[in-house]
């Protein structure tokens, strides 16, 4: 089965491996705490800082309501920064914290506008943080937090940044973008098993939940049980060797190449490829480097044609909800830039289309594209 869903993503064989070993009762091994503690400074070079990054076990939206419930106490007012289902989905975690979710509501086929946010937050800046989603994987649509992130600083705002679909695809610089919570997954374009949150945290951050009115409303999602550490427990709770083995495998994977640029190629080769061929894209700006959402066309519905991709062994994923309904979605995230599974593919939706009467020449203009843009 070949997987070009927008995550979870392909697991290359080296990252198996390592997800088979079995070496160590991680509570007890200080050569565990070690490597498991060398793993998370592979996640701040990832997003270029020296700032802490720590793993919590579970999938990344663990990471999300953690952050939420770490920093957000009854009655504080969040900017929620929405372009997207993700964007607005923030409401939800500030909401379940007591705090005040404010809707800051962009164009869900564009970026958020950064001029519009200016206007908005010179005349209403009275909040404790700011939730965005870096890359909407529905939409297919980055969010520029180089220039968001800062502004938010500016004004006193911390920021709190999903970017699940982001990082390891798309550039990060979390100093120089003043980010204050960045959170990532295993799944996605580190290519490592699901299982896994990674979260970046700012001293700012840091001081914010140390000095909260009131304790965080939980065990499992309070930050500072992961970075507190102390002389008894280097963990809150027991983590999982395997998982760790197999992301700290991915990471090195991913460091040793240029993934920016690989990223930024395999976007700009599957988005001429549809424009090439016809078909039309949902986002008008702002295209991510990890997932393209396209229209489907009117010869198929959507549930038919990701289900006659499943006929030939081929996954993908389709629109999420009303506004995306029509469209589906192919993945180039981390090991799943594969040539092979492009031509396939594009072979695979060249023909599904020509039994309805609709002919776009994929296969052809896929290999005009990754020609022009030297992918493989």
């Amino acid at each position: 089965m070949i997987n070009l869903c927008a995550g979870p993503t392909t697991v290359a064989p080296e990252v198996k491996e390592a997800m088979n070993t079995f070496l160590t009762n991680p509570d007890m091994d200080p050569n565990y705490t070690k490597l498991h503690r060398n793993a998370e400074k592979k996640i701040s070079k990832l997003v270029h800082t020296k700032a802490t990054s720590f793993i919590m076990l579970g999938e990344g939206i663990l990471g999300l309501d953690a952050a939420v419930s770490s920093l957000v106490e009854k009655e504080d007012r969040i900017l929620i920064l929405s372009n997207g289902v993700f964007g607005k989905g923030f409401s939800d975690f500030v909401k379940n914290s007591g705090g005040e979710p404010v809707l800051f509501e962009g164009n869900p086929r564009r970026g958020i506008d950064v001029e519009e946010l200016k206007t908005f937050l010179e005349k209403d800046s009275d909040f404790k943080a700011a939730t965005l989603v870096h890359c909407e994987t529905p939409s297919g649509i980055t969010n520029n937090i180089e220039e968001i992130c800062p502004l938010l600083h500016e004004y006193g705002i911390l920021s709190i940044v999903d970017s699940v679909s982001g990082m390891g695809g798309e550039d990060v610089y979390f100093d120089e973008y003043k980010i204050d919570v960045l959170l990532g997954g295993s799944q996605k374009s580190i290519s490592a098993p699901t299982g896994l949150t990674l979260v970046t945290i700012s001293e700012r951050a840091k001081k914010t939940i140390a000095e909260r009115k009131t304790p965080v409303p939980s065990y499992y999602l309070n930050f500072e049980n992961y970075y507190a550490y102390t002389d008894q427990f280097d963990f809150p709770y027991t983590m999982s060797e395997n998982l760790t083995y197999a992301l700290d495998k991915a990471l090195d994977l991913l460091l040793e190449q240029d993934f920016i640029a690989l990223h930024k190629k395999a976007g700009d080769v599957i988005r001429d490829t549809v424009i090439e061929s016809g078909l039309e894209l949902f986002p008008l700006d702002s295209f991510s480097n990890t997932v393209t959402t396209v229209y489907t066309p009117s010869c198929i519905s959507k549930d038919d044609l990701i289900k006659a991709l499943y006929e030939k062994d081929i996954l993908i994923s389709g629109g999420i909800g009303e506004e995306l309904k029509n469209t589906f979605r192919i993945s180039h995230m981390g090991n799943s830039i594969q040539d092979e599974y492009f031509e396939i593919l594009f072979k695979a939706l060249d023909e599904i289309f020509i039994e309805g009467g609709e002919h776009y020449n994929l296969p052809e203009n896929y290999r005009k594209a990754k020609e022009k843009y030297k992918l493989f």
